[in-house]
């Protein structure tokens, strides 16, 4: 069922505002709610089970991160992700990843060295599989073993949530399959940086990759 048609628990002790915000940001990036659809306080209210105040309250918060917009006689409409707010994502992850590798070159375990070249091995695999659901799920495994190995709690809070919006891009698979190969590559580079233990060339190496993705997706994808 529809997240957005299911009752509220009242045994979730969340802020109500808090649980209909991440819903309806969940769908908009997840593409349940797409641009320009029109969010129905009075609708979204009764179906969840709540009052029409956290429901504009979180409303608000959507507008506020550029996920919808209020237009006068018309309500508030889904905004979406452009490729505007894409770029902009990156250029923010660019500047926090580096910061990550860096971190996490410093912290991370041998085992988790390990798992992130036995990542490698499956990612390899499923490029020759062409398995790209297998593919996304070893990814974001890497870089979850990475984020973690940081240490730094409010960095890995704002890491995930950049990440959740760029979820939306696997989208892409035809266009991402050009630079896969590529990004191997530089993956295998983040982890002979680990090794070494050079926080300074992991770092580099991070925000290189970020980049790189960012112009090669400014080049190939195109959004509204």
């Amino acid at each position: 069922m529809n997240p957005l048609f299911e009752k509220i628990e009242i045994t979730d002790l969340r802020p109500i505002r808090d649980i209909v915000y991440q819903r309806l940001r969940s769908a908009i990036i997840g593409g349940q709610l797409e641009q320009g659809e029109r969010l129905v306080e009075t609708l979204i209210s009764e179906n969840m089970g709540v009052s029409r105040t956290p429901v504009r309250e979180a409303f608000r918060q959507l507008e506020i991160e550029g996920l919808a917009e209020n237009i006068p006689r018309k309500g508030t409409i889904v905004k979406g992700i452009s490729k505007k707010d894409i770029i902009e994502i990156y250029e923010i992850r660019e500047m926090l990843e580096g910061l990550v590798f860096r971190l996490a070159c410093l912290r991370i375990s041998e085992v988790h060295i390990a798992q992130l070249k036995e990542n490698i091995s499956k990612m390899e695999q499923c490029i020759v599989d062409k398995d790209i659901a297998e593919y996304w799920i070893l990814h974001e495994d890497f870089h979850g073993i990475i984020l973690y190995s940081c240490g730094n709690s409010r960095l890995v809070d704002q890491m995930k949530q950049i990440y959740e919006y760029l979820a939306r891009l696997r989208n892409f698979t035809l266009v991402m399959d050009k630079r896969r190969t590529k990004a191997m590559q530089e993956h295998k580079e983040i982890i002979d940086a680990f090794e070494k233990k050079d926080e300074m060339v992991a770092e580099k190496i991070g925000r290189e990759h970020t980049v790189n993705a960012k112009k090669f997706l400014a080049k190939e994808i195109h959004l509204f």
